[in-house]
């Protein structure tokens, strides 16, 4: 969504410029600094967790995780869990996110996907986790949520109203996008696979802190709460957030005291274009613990975009120059986050597998979420995951990743 991401830019100067002609949104209830360092949700209590430090929660989390894991295990459910673990992370990428659906798909008639313990996702990729994670039976859902809507089925426009209030554009048609699909069967087929040790955890970004903030959204599906799947929605919407070009998302929070507020939260691919898990976090560790043993583990990663520069002649106008300076700035994070997340998996003595959409495809979309193009990316990342394309070696620059 790099045109978005751009116009996202340029419309706070113009509405900075016009801070007397704002239309502010209805006020809400802001907690302190203090408060939101211990802020959560009550139901269920380990729901989320910040995403980039290693917690006392995040520490419950994964130790209920691998006890759910070997009482599965122990029952004659996936008891190959106790010695192999595989996990998927999908980034954003805007409708770039077919790339991903159409890998998945091709991966699926390859014959050997696995069943992902853990799958990430951020922006587009939260949107898409929900159905990878529930497996193959799910490809059809998957195929068309990237092949049949266009831009007026997942946004609107607010014309010289959005310059001046809190977006560009009105996310009502993704919302209801989400809700077609995200349905109750959905919630109750993830809270399924939460009882068994099966994570899904989806990224948004915690703008009034400034930092990134994992969701449990397989917890929450498997929770007592009466909206769980309202909240499930809520936070799949905020994950593809752009800030400027779609609202915020509010979330409610509250305190050990009891006192509710509200959080304001933005696309995840603000703080990271994908993401699995904080650093130091040390898996191996809770292997041992609970298991006895470390297990063999590996971490496959699927980048919505391309990883090499692009030559294209830049216009000298304000808009032109401020879309590649985002995409380049995008392609730079994404470079660095697969980086990164090699690192994790070395460290972890983990075998990291990515893919990304090749140099050689030329196609270029005509709107935000042109459907032909969407389509043909789709058909590009099937031929890829059903001819196992994946990479070793994450690339340090994107130069070097066109010489891969």
């Amino acid at each position: 969504m790099t045109v978005l991401r751009s116009l996202s830019y340029f419309s706070l100067f113009v509405s900075a410029a016009c801070l007397s002609a704002c239309v502010a949104p209805a006020s809400r209830v802001v907690m302190s600094k203090a408060q939101q360092k211990a802020a959560f949700i009550s139901d269920p209590a380990l729901a989320r967790f910040w995403g980039d430090e290693v917690t006392p929660e995040l520490r419950s989390l994964v130790t209920n995780q691998y006890r759910q894991i070997k009482a599965a295990a122990s029952r004659g459910v996936r008891p190959a869990s106790l010695k192999r673990a595989d996990y998927l992370a999908i980034s954003g990428g805007g409708a770039n996110g077919a790339f991903g659906a159409g890998f998945l798909k091709g991966w699926s008639k390859r014959g050997n996907r696995p069943e992902f313990e853990v799958v990430t996702g951020v922006s587009t990729g939260a949107l898409a986790a929900p159905f990878i994670f529930l497996g193959t039976k799910y490809d059809t859902e998957l195929e068309k949520i990237y092949t049949v809507y266009g831009d007026r089925d997942i946004m609107l426009s607010r014309g010289i109203f959005g310059v001046f209030g809190s977006a560009l554009y009105d996310n009502a048609p993704l919302r209801a996008l989400i809700s077609n699909y995200v349905t109750d069967d959905v919630v109750d087929a993830i809270a399924a696979e939460y009882r068994i040790g099966r994570r899904l955890l989806v990224q948004t970004t915690n703008i009034d802190a400034q930092r990134p903030v994992v969701w449990d959204i397989s917890a929450i599906s498997a929770s007592e709460r009466q909206d769980r799947r309202d909240l499930i929605v809520n936070v799949l919407l905020a994950s593809a957030s752009i800030p400027a070009v779609f609202p915020p998302v509010r979330l409610p929070v509250q305190t050990a005291e009891g006192e509710v507020y509200e959080e304001l939260h933005v696309d995840g691919g603000v703080s990271a274009q994908v993401f699995f898990a904080p650093p130091e976090i040390g898996l191996s560790n809770f292997e041992r613990k609970e298991f006895g043993h470390a297990r063999s583990r590996s971490l496959y990663v699927i980048r919505n975009g391309q990883l090499n520069p692009a030559y294209e002649s830049t216009t000298e106008k304000t808009i032109s120059v401020a879309q590649r300076a985002i995409e380049t700035l995008t392609k730079y994070q994404g470079v660095a986050d697969l980086n990164r997340l090699e690192g994790l998996a070395n460290k972890g003595h983990a075998r990291l597998f990515y893919a990304a959409i090749s140099s050689d495809f030329g196609v270029k979309p005509r709107s935000e979420f042109d459907i032909e193009y969407m389509r043909k990316l789709f058909d590009e990342g099937y031929r890829a995951g059903l001819a196992n394309r994946w990479l070793r070696g994450t690339p340090v620059t994107p130069i070097l990743a066109e010489r891969q």
